[in-house]
């Protein structure tokens, strides 16, 4: 419920703005939709985010804002729902249809973004987007830090393997600095600064 103004983006982007190339926004509505405009007046490319849920009233607002962003070009990739699956939020059929709708509307390249194991079990989810943007996050699944980068280049290859010719973005990659250990996985500054460090350099190898 609270608004975020524009003056706040600019501040905030100041900061990130000598160290990114990319950002990503996950609503288009209480203020959100006004970031776009403002990274591009800064040389950011953004993927815009819908954020879709079980409010329908709601979705439909962010719909039509994320519709305008995209066609005043300030959408450089649209992710129509953030993780919506996975909460079981909407059904897949419903996701299709806000997709579908979207992508009649606008000229940018639309998906949405899930982990990757909601996209290895709905190829028909695949089908309808243009790329899939998917969420590599193996502190949650328990991964002890010495086997996480391989995790997630493992099921980056699954990916690729099932669905041969389609683009993937990761929407999502990282590890916590603090919180509870999940099975093998330990949270603190050190994990957090290895993995991010090993990632960064394996996903240059890997291109």
């Amino acid at each position: 419920g609270t608004q975020i103004g524009a003056d706040q983006i600019r501040e905030r982007l100041a900061f990130i703005q000598p160290y990114v190339n990319w950002i990503r926004t996950f609503s288009c509505s209480e203020g959100n939709e006004l970031i776009p405009a403002i990274a591009r007046e800064k040389g950011l490319k953004t993927m815009v985010g819908v954020w879709l849920d079980d409010n329908k009233e709601q979705n439909e607002i962010e719909l039509a804002n994320a519709i305008e962003i995209a066609n005043a070009g300030h959408a450089d990739i649209l992710g129509v729902g953030n993780e919506v699956l996975l909460r079981k939020d909407l059904t897949v059929n419903q996701l299709i249809d806000y997709i579908k709708r979207v992508k009649r509307e606008v000229w940018a390249p639309v998906s949405t973004a899930e982990p990757w194991h909601v996209w290895l079990t709905h190829p028909e989810l695949v089908e309808q987007v243009d790329f899939i943007a998917v969420h590599m996050l193996p502190y949650w699944e328990g991964i002890h830090i010495d086997r996480a980068v391989d995790y997630v280049i493992d099921r980056m290859n699954d990916l690729k393997r099932l669905y041969p010719g389609k683009p993937i973005v990761i929407g999502e990659v990282g590890w916590p600095s603090n919180g509870r250990t999940r099975q093998s996985a330990v949270a603190s500054d050190q994990n957090e600064a290895v993995f991010l460090r090993r990632f960064l350099d394996r996903a240059e190898r890997e291109g």
